[in-house]
């Protein structure tokens, strides 16, 4: 008996074993197929994890490292200009103080946006939309993330995208319904990616017919979340980081058309490495 005991509990290891790897090889191959299905790869703010962001450096750096967008965070001046700037406030991430719509561009530009992060980067300035706009023509999708809110900011942004930028390689991070609006009037040729602010909004940011929904990761313990963006048949976007195989694995889990990352190199090998 001892030893049939015995030859049970192996053939129920062996057993167990295979059902194991069997597992195993099915996730690779859904991991595989989802890694496949990524078409939209996001250089946030450039390439802001070895550029300093929202710079041209970073920008440059996302073209060179193969992302098929680059984002920026679109502010305005105090003389009406839009630049890219992800805070309100210049102080991290230049050697200036203060907010960027009490200053004028002329402040702006004598501003070093680069030391901070090394000071190699100290030549780096302020881009403005017009900037990006014209290094990405032809190259690459620009994603505008909107920082303001009024009519009259979105006429501004829209009439800019058109007289510098390509209308049909525009995505635009809308933040609010009315944004969404605003530029299916005034730049409908462009996508369109809901920021929404609670996941309560997938529904009417559907209504207002975004192209596509981002789902914060902190949101993802709530099954049901990206289901209801596959019910309105909208492309889901997810934020990473610096593009680690564990980080984007579990990304990939929930089968993303479009990730964002501050390493959109180290993104793009994961994936390319992940699809095999």
């Amino acid at each position: 008996m001892p030893g049939m005991t015995l030859c049970l509990l192996v053939a129920a290891f062996l057993v167990s074993g295979k059902m194991t790897y069997a597992h195993a090889q099915a996730d690779d191959a859904r991991i595989a197929q989802a890694a496949k299905k990524v078409k939209q790869i996001i250089g946030h703010r450039g390439s802001c994890a070895d550029r300093p962001e929202n710079t041209l450096a970073s920008y440059r750096r996302a073209i060179e490292a193969g992302a098929t967008v680059m984002e920026m965070d679109v502010r305005v001046t105090k003389d009406g200009e839009l630049i890219s700037l992800h805070d309100a406030d210049v102080k991290r991430t230049t050697n200036g103080k203060g907010l960027a719509s009490e200053l004028t561009i002329a402040d702006l530009r004598k501003l070093d946006a680069g030391s901070w992060f090394d000071a190699k980067y100290k030549d780096e300035r302020i881009p403005t939309m017009r900037e990006i706009l014209e290094l990405g023509k032809g190259k690459i999708d620009v994603m505008l993330d909107l920082q303001e809110k009024s009519e009259e900011y979105a006429i501004r942004v829209a009439a800019e995208s058109r007289k510098f930028g390509e209308p049909k390689r525009i995505v635009v991070g809308v933040r609010t319904l009315d944004q969404a609006r605003y530029f299916r009037k005034y730049l409908p040729e462009a996508r369109q990616i809901g920021l929404i602010p609670t996941p309560d909004a997938i529904d009417a940011f559907a209504d207002a017919k975004v192209d596509m929904i981002r789902i914060w990761t902190k949101w993802l313990d709530d099954k049901t979340l990206v289901p209801r963006v596959r019910k309105h048949k909208l492309g889901l976007h997810l934020n990473g980081t610096v593009g680690a195989e564990d980080e984007t694995r579990m990304l990939l889990q929930y089968e993303p058309e479009s990730l964002a990352s501050d390493d959109p190199a180290r993104l793009i090998q994961t994936l390319k490495k992940l699809a095999q």
